[in-house]
């Protein structure tokens, strides 16, 4: 019991992780209706774009992050023109496999450039673990917690009082009643997809020093869409609070069932809080007219 704080401590850093990952799904479906299964990739992506910037290129830390969000932004634009808009008019299953196909050919397109092969880059933090209470946790990993929190809070300032956040919020609510205030939905949904890749990159970059650089870590795509499915898939504040769950439970999990059981974890939590409440912690039920 003595590793309880200790496992919760670990467990809310990655749970970060996994709700930035959900926090861009969310914002997708929020406008567009549609999951993004090419979002793993965008971890990936932000981490490979990491690599680049302060191993190659040599910029300091922090540009090499502004870049790698602009540069996912990017990716994620061109997703949407390729994988979304052309079917505008097709039912949502056949976008989402248009997305999941565009996820394997990002991920297959970085293996032909780097092959397998595992790659590292060092944070600007150091990796020495420092004592809090009676809980040991890195810099490195407390700057993962505080980076998520202000980006966060960033979004709550971004949708309240930025015009095209609340554009974003009234499309999300009525793409019809939208265009009819002369908003362009298209353009939304574009600029939406931007953002919700741009936080799939800032996952990859601050991950990649804790566990390396690979061609699977869009892997993080699972627990971060358990995240989402268990906070309601709609909400921001559910996204969060389902990262910092799976996180958390994961890591007890790891450690008092089995270390194999880590990774069924996810799929516990979602089937757990789906039976008591099929719309997830924070979901609202759908009402449609008769």
């Amino acid at each position: 019991m003595e590793l309880v704080p200790q496992l919760i401590v670990s467990g809310i850093a990655a749970g970060s992780l996994y709700a930035l990952v959900a926090i861009g799904l969310v914002l997708i479906y929020k406008a567009t209706d549609i999951v993004n299964f090419a979002q793993g990739e965008s971890v990936t992506v932000g981490a490979y774009m990491g690599w680049l910037c302060i191993t190659q290129f040599r910029l300091p830390y922090f540009v090499a992050v502004v870049l790698v969000l602009a540069g996912s932004a990017l990716v994620g634009m061109i997703v949407e023109r390729v994988a979304y808009r052309p079917l505008l008019k097709s039912p949502p299953f056949t976008v989402i496999l248009a997305t999941l196909a565009v996820g394997l050919i990002i991920k297959n397109a970085i293996r032909l450039v780097w092959q397998d092969t595992p790659r590292t880059i060092s944070g600007v933090f150091s990796a020495e673990p420092i004592e809090i209470g009676s809980v040991l946790i890195t810099p490195e990993r407390l700057a993962i917690m505080f980076t998520v929190a202000l980006v966060v809070a960033l979004l709550v300032l971004f949708f309240r009082f930025s015009k095209l956040g609340k554009a974003m919020r009234a499309t999300a609510q009525s793409q019809e009643a939208a265009s009819l205030m002369g908003i362009s939905v298209p353009g939304i949904f574009s600029k939406t997809w931007a953002l919700g890749s741009a936080l799939g990159g800032l996952a990859g970059v601050l991950i990649a020093p804790l566990v390396g650089i690979n061609t699977e870590l869009g892997a993080v795509l699972v627990p971060g869409f358990v995240a989402a499915v268990v906070g309601g898939f709609t909400s921001i504040p559910g996204a969060i609070v389902g990262g910092i769950l799976v996180g958390v439970l994961e890591n007890l999990g790891g450690v008092f069932i089995s270390s194999s059981f880590k990774q069924v974890v996810p799929f516990v939590v979602l089937i757990t809080v789906l039976m008591v409440l099929p719309t997830g912690l924070f979901g609202k039920p759908l009402r449609k007219a008769v």
